[in-house]
């Protein structure tokens, strides 16, 4: 609050200091006219499905800061909040993933992002984010099953200037935004720009009365356009993001009182990340076509730190570092003729290299009260009693990954066919990939053998190591049909077949060793089936969806209708692996998603404007059986029914803005604007037994502007709501990750 304060004393000095004609007017960010950027399509302007395209105003009014606030905006679009930026899980119509591989595919100025790891950054002068639902695989490929973002930052040709802005709110939160936008001559442009973002915890760690969840980060981008030709053009952008937090603020779970503790966990738990992305895009285009090449460099080292058992006990620890090398190089080349027939190839391909260090450390509670069982189970008559002496059993694991993937595909569209205004696009892509791994993980246990009246200390060591290798190769179609009937109003139905690609559950090997060493020395029990063990298959979709878009009124109200229905199978589901120690991906069967997508937006008139956007999925098991543990004794258990865990049925954004400009006033210009974003109901787990129901969240801005200074105040949470955020399970217990209290800041901006 002191923050706000000194901010606050600042305004009038600064608001009279300024005096020249603002530099952009603010906007009714509802209404503005949007179009595709995506170099893909064949008619970008107005494609043929679900999308939402959100504006830098919007971005601004609606206080979104990264790819996770986007669920505020986008119907049937939920991200829950992981505790970290290590990981983030989109949920795009109910289907999603909640650890490796996602449905959803991110691409920031046409460069991939290939793992979630990388996909939690702050925004910062972006220019658009485009949000397509539904499969989107025929364009984009592996892991688009639900939809891709397309997000797109500002070039020196489109903003000359320089622009500031520092905020201060209640949690410590302190954050700056420098960038700097100039032409260099006719033909060149620069622009560099970067952010500080720092805010303390919102939760306390019990345990040890400090921050659970504190959060640093930062960040710059370099961009420079060279118009090389009035036909040619190219651009080199090369960004950095940094972030270093305290993570996982999860707290104990009472299913009498239905309430959840703060945290109070021993163990470190913490993420670090360092991530740099270099891209090279060259693009020709003429009255006939456009060739576009982008060629990209990735790399990111993070590490990783969880108290896995999430209590005062030392049960299990985890620490995970990463490295990741990635290039991609995309070419594509499409028509840009407004004749009846359109089309576009593309041919892509990356290679990636993942490096993982996973140690993974049972400590003394965990052998005492797990472990030491597990033996004296399996103690047969006669036999020597083992009593473990370890303190600790540590199970390093260092697994190398290098994925390989090659794909082309096409698009043809087919104008007025038949009759005036229908017009059909018919896709395929072929995409093939091929995933290597390495691995190697080893173990000890030191015990006590009771033989009579001798105790003899013996040790149990186990190693696994090797290779495994596997290929997929898909062939991804798409269908559309569209009538439009003038240049503002068109139905459309399309038919599309989704994938997401399979790999190697590494953390199925801490209990893979472990199994493996307490059977030691029993004849009969069977050497690890590695491959069958960590191996999970492709997930695949047929997507259905009708809709309809229009514009009425003068553009003063327009509105985006969809239907839709999905068919998956093999559906990739996080799994507790069966000792509780660690998570799987399993094929989990069938699921159907059905629902409905609307989107509204209005000017009301004398300043005012309103937008809705809602979002219903109704994603149920149509086929999935699993084996659960109950009371020592393996039973099946048939989930036929049950809704998929962590997707809400139902996201809502109510947003209403008013603005005025005067003209000879102590202020050029006022606004203000409130957000309402609801979603739920979210089952936490495949039971169905524990979930969230539908909240409400308010956050609410107002703004004033002289010459070219701005002042806003906001808040987020604006009422408090407590609701849960993430659900987590670990040795039989259940976790909570609460919702974020209410939020105070003020920001300053200026631009000259």
């Amino acid at each position: 609050m002191k923050k706000i304060l000194i901010l606050l004393s600042l305004i009038p000095t600064l608001l009279f200091a300024v005096d020249m004609e603002p530099k952009d007017s603010l906007k009714h960010v509802y209404l503005e006219e949007i179009q595709i950027i995506s170099h893909k399509e064949t008619l970008p302007a107005q494609p043929s499905a679900s999308y939402s395209v959100v504006s830098s105003n919007l971005i601004n009014q609606a206080q979104v800061n990264s790819v996770r606030d986007l669920s505020i905006l986008v119907p049937n679009f939920f991200i829950p909040d992981y505790g970290s930026a290590m990981s983030t899980a989109p949920y795009i119509r109910g289907v999603g993933a909640r650890s490796t591989g996602q449905s959803m595919a991110l691409y920031v100025d046409n460069v991939p992002y290939f793992e979630k790891t990388t996909f939690d950054f702050n925004f910062y002068d972006i220019l658009q984010v485009e949000v397509l639902r539904g499969s989107q695989s025929t364009l984009y490929g592996r892991n688009a099953l639900g939809g891709v973002v397309n997000i797109y930052t500002l070039s020196p040709f489109e903003y000359q200037g320089t622009k500031l802005s520092v905020t201060g709110g209640n949690y410590g939160l302190l954050q700056a935004q420098a960038s700097y936008y100039d032409k260099l001559s006719n033909k060149t442009g620069l622009s560099l720009s970067g952010y500080y973002h720092h805010r303390n915890g919102f939760f306390t760690n019990t345990f040890t009365g400090k921050d659970a969840d504190w959060k640093t980060s930062a960040g710059g981008r370099a961009k420079f356009d060279w118009h090389i030709l009035p036909s040619l053009r190219a651009q080199y952008i090369i960004n950095y993001d940094f972030v270093n937090q305290n993570a996982f603020p999860y707290g104990l779970y009472d299913a009498t009182t239905k309430s959840t503790a703060e945290p109070n966990f021993n163990d470190k738990s913490s993420y670090l990340r360092d991530m740099l992305t270099n891209s090279l895009l060259f693009e020709f285009q003429n009255d006939k076509i456009q060739l576009t090449s982008t060629t990209s460099y990735q790399y990111f080292s993070d590490e990783m730190n969880m108290d896995q058992d999430f209590t005062p006990l030392s049960y299990f620890s985890l620490e995970q570092l990463q490295k990741q090398h990635a290039i991609n190089e995309e070419i594509t080349l499409k028509s840009r003729t407004e004749g009846n027939y359109q089309w576009s190839f593309g041919v892509t391909g990356f290679y990636q290299k993942l490096n993982t260090d996973a140690p993974v450390a049972f400590k003394q509670d965990a052998l005492t009260n797990i472990l030491q069982p597990v033996l004296d189970r399996t103690h047969a008559a006669g036999a020597p009693q083992k009593t473990i002496t370890s303190t600790i059993m540590d199970i390093p694991g260092i697994y190398n990954t290098k994925t390989v993937e090659g794909a082309l595909y096409h698009q043809s569209t087919f104008n007025h066919l038949f009759t005036n205004g229908l017009s059909a696009s018919v896709g395929i892509r072929a995409d093939f990939e091929k995933v290597n791994l390495n691995y190697f993980t080893n173990t000890s246990l030191d015990l006590l053998m009771k033989m009579g009246n001798r105790n003899i200390p013996t040790t149990l060591a186990d190693t696994l190591q090797g290779a495994e290798s596997v290929k997929f190769s898909e062939f991804l179609p798409k269908v559309t049909l569209k009538y439009a009937w003038n240049n503002q109003q068109f139905v459309y139905a399309n038919v599309s077949k989704g994938y997401k690609a399979g790999g190697y559950n590494i953390q199925m090997f801490s209990d893979l060793i472990q199994n493996d060493l307490m059977n030691s020395g029993n004849p009969s029990a069977q050497q690890p089936d590695v491959r069958k063990a960590i191996l999970y298959q492709p997930e695949y979709s047929w997507n259905y969806e009708t809709g309809f878009q229009s514009a009425f009124m003068d553009n003063k109200l327009k509105m985006q209708m969809s239907l839709f229905y999905m068919q998956i199978t093999d559906m990739q589901l996080t799994r507790f692996v069966p000792s509780g120690n660690g998570r799987m991906i399993t094929n989990a069967g069938k699921v159907d998603s059905k629902g409905i997508e609307l989107s509204l937006q209005a000017n009301l008139g004398k300043g005012f404007a309103a937008g809705i956007n809602y979002g219903y999925a109704h994603a149920t098991f149509t086929n999935y059986t699993d084996s659960v543990q109950n009371n020592g004794m393996a039973q099946e258990v048939d989930y036929k029914g049950k809704f998929v865990p962590y997707a809400p049925q139902n996201t809502l954004n109510i947003g209403c803005e008013y603005l005025h400009t005067f003209k000879k006033s102590f202020v050029d210009q006022i606004m203000a604007s409130v957000q309402y974003n609801g979603a739920g109901k979210i089952y936490w787990d495949i039971d169905n037994s524990i979930y969230q129901n539908f909240y409400g969240l308010v956050n609410a801005k107002v703004g004033v502007g002289k010459g070219n200074f701005r002042v806003e105040l906001w808040a987020k949470n604006l009422f408090d709501t407590q609701y849960n955020a993430f659900y987590f399970e670990s040795f039989g217990n259940k976790f909570f990750q609460k919702g974020n209290p209410t939020q105070l800041g003020l920001t300053l901006k200026t631009e000259f």
